[in-house]
This record gives structure tokens, sequence and C-alpha cells, in this order.
């Protein structure tokens, strides 16, 4: 399912004396079955633009089209129910948003509330659950019996449940150790490649952006800065500084390496892996030289 931003504007509280503009002049377009990475620096913009994806917000110009679905501040789409089962969020914290009494309930919520069969949605929460690496054992506990990474599996279950084509993830790792952030991140790769599901991803991580994404998209002051490739993008050093993003590490310490020891890596470095290699070939043409 390809999605499209034409010319898409937003202001917030508009004709009120706090109107305030959050995007403008917002142009992408997200075709189905990839992986895309939006970051910057907080209000930059990156939330509101996801917003637009199932018509929790809707432009104040332009349109943004998911689908079938148009939505736009000129015509109301009316049939929100499917495009919200197209298209799941989670946003941060998802975990807070568990309300029932067992895991299995929680799961199951969605599909009920779209009019699926008691046990289709028993099935589905089966199905569920397994896709983020929690037993079957655990449907029948209260959520709120299980750590908080379990409690943000649940959660991510009940998104899954409804079988979406898009997948929107808001910070998904905030709050999390690095071994629980690599673990879900590792998660949502292998359901995009297993299952199809495109990904959007927000993120303050650069290391995820770079690793994951296939595309990446920078946001400042409510458009877009720069999008493209990650070696393309961060290959823009000195433009990312200028409006506050960082570098991965890897090409952090790239830069630092080639500094030190006067030399260029021509081949892309985006994660700390890819890094190591090109450092053990320079090392191994050292010798040999």
């Amino acid at each position: 399912m390809d999605i499209t931003f034409e010319k898409v504007e937003h202001r917030y509280q508009k004709k009120t004396p706090f109107e305030r503009l959050a995007i403008y002049d917002i142009n992408l377009s997200f075709p189905s079955g990839g992986y895309y990475a939006i970051i910057g620096h907080t209000g930059s913009g990156k939330s509101t633009v996801i917003q637009h994806l199932n018509a929790l917000l809707q432009p104040t110009s332009g349109f943004v089209r998911v689908g079938d679905f148009t939505i736009s501040s000129v015509k109301k789409e009316r049939k929100l129910k499917p495009l919200r089962k197209k298209v799941g969020v989670v946003f941060q914290f998802p975990e807070h948003q568990l309300f029932e009494e067992t895991v299995e309930k929680d799961i199951c919520f969605g599909p009920l509330n779209f009019g699926i069969a008691e046990e289709t949605a028993k099935k589905k929460a089966r199905d569920a659950i397994g896709m983020v690496g929690l037993s079957e054992e655990l449907l029948d506990k209260s959520p709120f019996e299980l750590s908080g990474g379990q409690m943000r599996r649940v959660a991510i279950a009940g998104v899954l449940a409804m079988e979406p084509e898009v997948l929107v993830l808001d910070e998904p790792t905030a709050g999390l150790d690095p071994k629980g952030q690599q673990e879900l991140m590792d998660m949502f790769y292998k359901l995009h490649k297993e299952q199809n599901i495109t990904v959007i991803l927000v993120t303050h991580n650069m290391e995820d952006a770079a690793q994951y994404a296939d595309e990446v998209i920078v946001m400042h002051k409510g458009t877009v800065f720069l999008q493209g490739k990650p070696e393309e993008v961060f290959s823009e050093a000195e433009r990312l500084e200028d409006i506050g993003v960082s570098l991965p590490i890897s090409l952090q310490y790239k830069q630092l390496i080639e500094q030190r020891f006067h030399l260029k890596m021509e081949a892309p470095v985006l994660t700390l892996e890819e890094l190591a290699t090109e450092m053990v070939k320079i090392l191994n043409k050292g010798e040999a030289g």
C-alpha cells in the first residue's frame, strides 16, 4: 500500500489566537514494502507527520493518500476504520494503554472492535503473541503481572493482531535498556521482511536509522530538510550538525580513524560491524603492502 504526501501543511488550533504552524510543504512518498526512518530534533514535526497516516490529524492544506484512502482538508474521510486497520501505530510507551484483565483480552480488543468473531480474534492473538517472541502461556495472565519489556510486546501484539499493512513506530524503544532496544528493533525488522510490512520509524537513535532503514527523512523546523538512502543522508555531516542532528556512532568513529591515521574508507560504513570489517581490510592491505 503506497503512501504519498503532497504539499501537506498542518496548523494546530487554526483560526484561534493559539494557531501554530507545525509542518508545511511536506512532499513524501513511501512505496509499499519499504522501511523508512524519520529523524530530526524535538519539535521538527516528525510526530505531526505520522499522525496524518491514519487520520489522527488532517492536513490544513494539501493531501495524504494511503492506498485507496485520501485524507485532505477539503473532504473528510468517513471510512476511518478500514484505514486504521491497515495502518497500525505504536506510540511511545504503548504498554500504558493496556487495560484488560488478561493478555489475550487485550490483544483481542482491536480485532473484536472491528467486528471479527471471538474465536478468530483469539487465533489472531495466539499468532500475534508468537510474532513478538512471547509464549502463549502468557495469554491467560494479567498484563500487569508481566515485566515492562513483556508488557510492551503485548501492546505491540495488539497492533499486529489487526494485520496492518503499514506499521508506524514512534520512538518504540524509549525507556528500554540497550539489550531490550536491540531485541525490539530486530523483531520489527524481522516482521518487515517476513510479513512484507511497510515500516515507518520515528527515532532519535541514528544507529537504528542507519542500520535498518532503506530511506531516511530528516525533518527540520516543520519541513523536510534532507532525504535519501542512509549513506547519502549521513554523508552530509556538516549540514546535519548545523541543525543539531548527530551522526551514527559508527560514522563518528570512522571520521576519527580517518583523521588519526590519514586514510580514507571508500565503502559506506553505517554500523560498527561494517566499520570493523573495513578496518580489517585496511590492516590486511597494509600487511600485504
